[in-house]
């Protein structure tokens, strides 16, 4: 399973998972909610709660997310 490391200090940035490529996240606090879109390629997006462990799927990869 992949791993999507993100700092929940930093509300916008950027990220790369080696087999999907760069993707950019934007935290909403007010909903506790992150959106998650892949640039490379055909955009796909996901939205899910911002908690640490939390799996979703882009692009048939399962990812986890870890909140730092």
């Amino acid at each position: 399973m992949k791993e999507l490391i993100i700092n929940k200090n930093k509300l916008r940035d950027t990220a790369t998972i080696p087999e999907l490529g760069m993707l950019a996240y934007r935290i909403f606090p007010d909903t506790n909610r992150i959106n998650i879109q892949l640039l490379m390629g055909e955009q796909e997006e996901a939205t899910i709660i911002c908690q640490d462990g939390e799996v979703f799927t882009l692009r048939d990869q399962m990812i986890r997310l870890v909140v730092k």
